[in-house]
């Protein structure tokens, strides 16, 4: 769908995190947005609740207390605005639940192993791991891995274009003995997105199309001097939507409400980063403090970087922020 910027009196936003579920109402004021107000409450998708949207409509209430106008009808966001009531454009992010957690393969660990590392990463990805052929596990090491882990997607990636087509079909070979299930969801196929060497497309279409839900698009690096992260990264936001999201609780409800794609939270806040990078010709480093992770993102030269911590958050992973400090004899139960 086709926004006309010109057009948008007002916007409603919500984050749902791994802990808290925020609300924000931006509006039109001369010929800039403003932030108005914000709302937060619970995140609500798990029991006993289980449904995304109730912790969503408990932060929006909040914001309409506290605005005092009416944006909610029922259940319902009113859109477009009308006099005072409702907001032209309802959008959203999202990292609840864990956010999106994937594997990523490569040929050498080095190349194009951290290339889909990188990819993964931008896209708003906690990489769970990383497969390549010389990582150092036997083949039913990695096999187990892969069925241990059960995660959202797998990106595989591998070879320049023109070169190595055996060893990519090796990879492939090795996801189907696996047959990995995700996460999410049971009886659904597990979303895997190719981005190797387009020589080895066909083969790996063969191994795996009957097996996953398999998408493939140009080579994450087509030659040894060259990244081209773009439409792998692409694939991770669409696959996400159709699939994982798909499958969590009250998460298609949600995305009937807005016009525009439902995005993980840390792909949201790349995309600002490199927009205020590029706009302002600086370099830029940016912290998000999770529930449940931290990332750090930074543009250096004109190219985007994301690191995730993983188990160090505020609320889900205080634990482990805790234990890094060094002072664990504060998480001892100390009775009353």
């Amino acid at each position: 769908m086709t926004i006309d910027p010109k057009n948008v009196r007002s916007i409603l936003a919500t984050d749902c995190g791994s802990t808290t579920t925020k609300a924000i109402l931006v509006e039109k004021r001369g010929d800039e947005y403003r932030l108005v107000v914000r709302g937060e409450a619970p995140t609500t998708v798990e029991a006993p609740f289980e449904d995304v949207t109730r912790g969503v409509l408990n932060a929006v209430k909040e914001v309409e207390e506290l605005a005092g106008r009416k944006i909610l009808d029922g259940d319902r966001i009113i859109t477009p605005q009308s006099g005072d009531q409702g907001v032209d454009l309802y959008v959203s992010t999202s990292s609840a639940g864990g956010g999106l957690q994937m594997m990523v393969s490569g040929l050498v660990l080095q190349m194009t192993g951290e290339s889909a590392q990188r990819a993964a990463l931008g896209a708003g990805a906690i990489v769970m791991d990383v497969i390549a052929l010389n990582d150092g596990r036997r083949p039913h090491e990695k096999i187990r891995r892969l069925r241990q882990l059960r995660p959202d997607m797998i990106l595989l990636s591998g070879g320049t274009d023109g070169g190595d087509v055996k060893r990519v079909a090796e990879m492939a070979e090795l996801l189907r003995a696996a047959e990995p299930r995700a996460r999410l969801g049971a009886g659904y196929e597990l979303p895997v997105i190719f981005a190797g060497n387009v020589d080895a497309a066909p083969i790996v279409r063969e191994c795996l199309e009957s097996r996953t839900a398999l998408s493939v698009v140009p080579n994450l690096r087509p030659r040894l001097e060259q990244e081209n992260l773009k439409p792998a990264r692409d694939a991770i936001h669409e696959l996400f939507m159709e699939h994982v999201m798909a499958h969590a609780p009250g998460y298609k409800k949600l995305m009937s409400w807005t016009p525009v794609p439902v995005m993980p939270t840390p792909g949201a806040v790349g995309i600002i980063i490199e927009k205020v990078a590029k706009r302002d010709g600086v370099a830029v480093v940016g912290v998000d403090i999770g529930g449940a992770t931290t990332d750090v993102f930074s543009v250096f030269q004109g190219v985007f970087n994301r690191t995730v911590s993983a188990n160090l958050g505020m609320s889900y992973s205080v634990s482990n922020v805790l234990a890094e400090a060094g002072i664990e004899n504060i998480l001892r139960w100390v009775p009353f």
